[in-house]
């Protein structure tokens, strides 16, 4: 198995020294269980200093992890071996820890939430939203919070008027993400961004169905307010501007980065989710028509045009596609997610495989194949009644066992957070519920998480087998989908990152599973910050941590108990029965008594 706890040097073994005495146990807690998982790779050294004599020589007995460069003298304390985590992965398993750009160019109101920002995927019972802000122009407080993309575009064109809606967004797009964050990404060993985008950036091709609402803006530098095609008088979104989008791949490409594009939501909303720009509407996309133009146009024919478009675009970018920037594209995000909860009212399982072959054949017909650029398939469990049943043989006919070598990526998502017997939670006589309780003993802890992650590791490689490639493109440290119940402190985090990193590289050597963290940064959530951003969790976000409830000020709705239930709340399991765990979902809740 990969190692990787780096070796301790001077400057960190001195901060050690200065620990409490808990800290120190746990710390030596920590490392006999790496001890026990690393038996083979693990060789006696370290000088003892202190009270740290028999710690040390369990401690400073791994590997040396590759030198510190650039952003890695400015990160201190405990995140500094997160950090020097993150690279000694990359270098030892040759799997290296990809990155999303989440909360960039497609919207989720809790990465927007502010000081009381509570839940991950807001929860059905809230659905007014968690959103406060979009700074740097949009800082609060609001008179109301927000809900979804969609409807913070519509509020801000009928309260303000176009012109100002398109500056909020272009202000937000043009300052959230910047060349420090591709120098930092290089810098840690990051060499994979996905980059979830809105459907709106080829919002052009709709012009076929009603030119005077989609045909009036410049696709390659307006940002333009055009509605949605179905809830024409209820959601509107920005467009991207693509010559500008170019010119932030094109910054990816001098750090040497590479880039998944991934349209996360589509018209009339694909998903029920807060990223699905039209929530807390239900979604439409898979079975009604536009209410645009004719209305004789399907929402699923209009995303076969705006996948058509984007690889059209793709195979424009000739520069990009020859230095191997654009790694791969994934055409539809977690394509209707959570149907299996409603008995499949809104969109099939049928729905779903179809559309994915349909795709595919405009990718397959495509130059980007033979180009070296990846299909990510993406498909989620809440959209099937029995996922391992019936996605597996179905995949295995749609692609040839070249193509699923070379080409075709079976993309899968994977959160503890959303399973309760693999969720770990705050110690407190009124929670339900949790695999695990914060505090446990870390030994016991590191059991359980290798339990549930190796189990889902060895299950994805059993039904996608070598050569399949595969990949989990989305992932976290997120303990638990309520922020004020889930772990914060250090050492657990750390015990999932490695459990998780661990378990997609163990499998065989040339049949890793790729693993996209979500997300990068998180600035204006702080709550979330510790299980969900990268960023902070290297130790490279601690400025954003100290400044976010200035930029984001949160309005006089603002609660911690939201839902005025009156007590915490505990989470009921909501994933199919049938289904495999770890998959997203809306939070379930009830009052404990």
């Amino acid at each position: 198995e990969p190692v990787f706890q780096p070796l301790l040097e001077d400057d960190e073994i001195g901060m050690r020294t200065f620990r409490s005495a808990r800290n120190l146990r746990r710390s030596v807690t920590a490392v006999v269980e790496q001890v026990k998982i690393h038996r083979k790779r693990i060789f006696a050294g370290g000088a003892a200093v202190g009270m740290l004599a028999g710690g040390l020589a369990l401690i400073g007995l791994i590997k040396v992890s590759p030198p510190n460069s650039g952003f890695a003298d400015l990160v201190c304390g405990e995140r500094k071996y997160n950090y020097k985590d993150i690279q000694h992965y990359s270098e030892e398993t040759h799997n290296l820890v990809a990155v999303n750009f989440g909360g960039w160019l497609c919207l989720e109101d809790w990465f927007f939430s502010g000081s009381v920002g509570r839940y991950v995927s807001t929860p059905n019972e809230l659905p007014r939203g968690q959103g406060a802000c979009l700074p740097p122009l949009l800082l609060g407080p609001l008179e109301k919070p927000w809900a979804s993309e969609g409807e913070l575009v519509h509020r801000l064109l009928n309260s303000h008027g176009e012109e100002y809606a398109a500056n909020v967004f272009r202000a937000h797009r043009e300052t959230f993400i910047s060349e420090e964050d591709y120098k930092e990404l290089k810098d840690l060993g990051i060499k994979s961004i996905r980059i979830p985008m809105s459907w709106a950036i080829f919002a052009d091709e709709l012009a076929r169905i009603d030119p005077e609402i989609y045909g009036q803006h410049d696709p390659e530098h307006d940002t333009a307010i055009v509605p949605d095609p179905y809830y024409v008088d209820q959601i509107h979104q920005a467009t991207v501007p693509r010559s500008w989008f170019r010119e932030m791949l094109t910054m990816a490409s001098s750090q040497g980065l590479r880039v998944v594009l991934d349209l996360h939501n589509m018209p009339g909303g694909s998903s029920d989710g807060t990223y699905s720009g039209i929530w807390p509407l239900p979604p439409k996309f898979w079975k009604e028509n536009v209410k645009v133009g004719s209305g004789n146009v399907s929402l699923r024919q209009v995303g076969l045009w705006l996948d058509a478009a984007l690889i059209r675009w793709v195979e424009s970018l000739d520069d990009l596609l020859d230095k191997g920037t654009i790694w791969g594209l994934c055409m539809i995000n977690e394509p209707a997610h959570l149907s299996a909860f409603t008995g499949h009212s809104w969109a099939t399982e049928d729905d779903v495989l179809s559309y994915i072959e349909e795709y595919t054949e405009f990718f397959r017909k495509s130059s980007l194949p033979s180009r070296g650029v990846r299909l990510y398939v993406q498909i989620i469990e809440t959209a099937f009644d029995n996922f391992n049943q019936k996605v597996p043989a179905w995949y295995h006919k749609a692609f040839s066992q070249e193509e699923r070598a070379n080409w075709a990526v079976m993309a899968r998502h994977y959160y503890t957070a959303w399973n309760n017997n693999c969720n770990g939670l705050i110690q407190s006589p009124k929670i339900v519920g949790g695999g695990y309780q914060c505090d446990e003993n870390l030994t016991r802890i590191t059991g359980l998480l290798r339990d549930c992650i190796f189990s889902f590791a060895g299950e994805f490689d059993q039904w996608f087998p070598t050569p399949d490639l595969r990949a989990v493109t989305e992932w976290s440290l997120g303990t638990n989908p309520d922020a004020n119940l889930a772990c914060t402190n250090a050492d657990v985090l750390r015990v999932l990152f490695e459990t998780n990193v661990n378990a997609f590289a163990i499998l065989h050597e040339h049949g890793l599973i790729e693993p996209f963290f979500w997300t990068w940064r998180m600035p204006y959530g702080p709550k979330f910050q510790p299980g969900w951003s990268l960023k902070y969790f290297s130790g490279l976000a601690t400025q954003e941590s100290l400044d976010s409830n200035g930029r984001c000020v949160v309005g006089k709705w603002a609660k911690e108990d939201p839902m005025g239930t009156g007590a915490i709340m505990s989470l009921a399991q909501v994933v199919p029965p049938n289904s495999t765990f770890g998959a997203r979902s809306h939070l379930v809740t009830r009052p404990v008594v």
